[in-house]
């Protein structure tokens, strides 16, 4: 039997982490002193949230505990006691959490401690949220929410903890910007999701189910850079590939959050098929900036190698292959030093020294190199920092954001739904733009 239906036997659970503590943690506290210590703290935290709903009912009383009024009180507005509930907290179950309640109306009692039927205490999910997105798969939260519960979850229960921020999505995707950036860098990136197909199979309960099968689409964001040099991800959407179609859908959705031609200075891309005629619809007359990595490295892809110096080796082949590598890392080291100018001008300069030495022996890799190369020069238009130009004049930031997703992509295979998808995409954004904040608090 595997490890994961092998985790939901009691018996088993216990012995699995009996295991690890004794054999593989390093085990710095003894384990009565452990236990000593959380039940100390069970017992704080317990009467601090009996605290915290005393005083809530108190505020919507508006009268103190055994206050008695001369003209007599409805039912609604009378105390009955307590009920007692279970509630598992980061710090361990408290099993036996008093909660105040009134003769009648309890349901409109609307408690911020706790939540109605809550029986885990937000910050505890708030925390597994967090460690999903940090890389925990769902069988790795399954094992971690054991050591707090005592017992297992089924995947499907903590596919729907994680996907409890739906709702924060969708005010995320729907809130216009307060303040949109004056430079968007836009891309799009592939990713695996299931979609439920029309076979039906019985799953290992029996019980029969839509099969689902694995389909590519590509998720198309957006990153905005501020004058302040710090960024966040502004917009994101799923779509079946990077047509016309899609990214005029996508530039829709970031008109209708405030990023307009008005607002907007500067627009970089890698150059995406169908991109241009949204751009056209939405943002006609803004510079738009061909990300640099992306043209000096497809550069080599139209190498002819002319007049290729072989150097010695053991083969001819593997001369040749040497040979080729020294021609591509040259072309391309001269190609990125082009760029290293810091005006226009300079670097239209360096551009044409380079066109002359490089034309006779790889005409083609000159001439793609010049096309477009106006666009390579955009950022030079926006009145920004020049401490901030090797921020807006590549894709890097967004790339760099990608490889995040990537990463995670690779901890579960792929997305069990687009909502799942667009879930860990807005959990990552959001450390993402946390961390970015935090360091724009913390400049000197």
């Amino acid at each position: 039997m595997s490890h994961a239906k092998q985790l939901h036997n009691r018996r088993y659970l216990n012995d699995y982490l009996e295991i690890i503590n004794r054999e593989g943690l390093p085990g710095n506290v003894k384990h009565d002193l452990c236990l000593e210590v959380q039940n100390v703290v069970l017992t704080t935290v317990q009467q601090v949230i009996e605290e915290a709903l005393e005083e809530e009912l108190r505020a919507y009383l508006g009268l103190e505990r055994y206050e008695h009024l001369p003209w007599g009180r409805p039912e609604e507005l009378t105390r009955s006691g307590s009920y007692r509930r279970e509630l598992i907290t980061q710090y361990g179950p408290i099993a036996d959490l008093r909660v105040p309640k009134l003769r009648r109306g309890n349901g409109d009692l609307n408690w911020q401690s706790i939540t109605r039927y809550e029986r885990c205490w937000g910050p505890l999910l708030d925390q597994q949220v967090m460690g999903y997105c940090l890389g925990l798969s769902l069988r790795d939260l399954q094992e971690m929410m054991a050591l707090t519960l005592g017992e297992v979850l089924s995947l499907s229960a903590c596919n729907r903890i994680v996907s409890s921020v739906t709702a924060r999505v969708e005010a995320f995707k729907s809130q216009p910007l307060e303040n949109p950036p004056p430079v968007i860098m836009v891309d799009g990136m592939w990713v695996k999701i299931a979609y439920p197909s029309e076979e039906i199979k019985a799953d290992a309960r029996g019980r029969r189910r839509y099969a689902k099968r694995q389909h590519k689409r590509v998720m198309l964001s957006a990153l905005g850079v501020w004058p302040d040099g710090h960024w966040e991800i502004v917009h994101w959407q799923i779509a079946e590939g990077e047509t016309a179609d899609s990214w005029q859908a996508f530039f829709k959705e970031l008109q209708r959050k405030g990023i307009t031609r008005e607002t907007t200075q500067l627009v970089i891309s890698d150059g995406a098929k169908g991109l241009e005629s949204a751009l056209d619809r939405y943002l006609w007359g803004v510079p738009h900036q061909r990300c640099l990595f992306h043209k000096i490295k497809n550069l080599a892809d139209h190498l002819v190698f002319n007049d290729l110096q072989v150097g010695s080796a053991e083969t001819q082949e593997q001369a040749m292959r040497e040979a080729k590598r020294a021609r591509k890392k040259a072309l391309l080291a001269e190609a990125s030093w082009v760029y290293e100018g810091q005006s226009a001008a300079e670097i239209e300069s360096r551009a044409r020294l380079f066109a002359m030495i490089w034309r006779g022996r790889e005409p083609e890799a000159v001439a793609n190199f010049w096309l477009h190369f106006h666009k390579t020069v955009a950022y030079l238009s926006v009145e920004i920092d020049p401490s901030l130009h090797p921020l807006i004049r590549t894709t890097n930031l967004l790339e760099r954001f990608h490889k995040e997703v990537r990463r995670k992509q690779r901890d579960i295979g792929m997305f069990q739904s687009e909502r799942g998808c667009e879930a860990i995409w807005y959990l990552l954004s959001t450390r993402e733009s946390a961390k970015q904040r935090a360091a724009l608090q913390n400049r000197p």
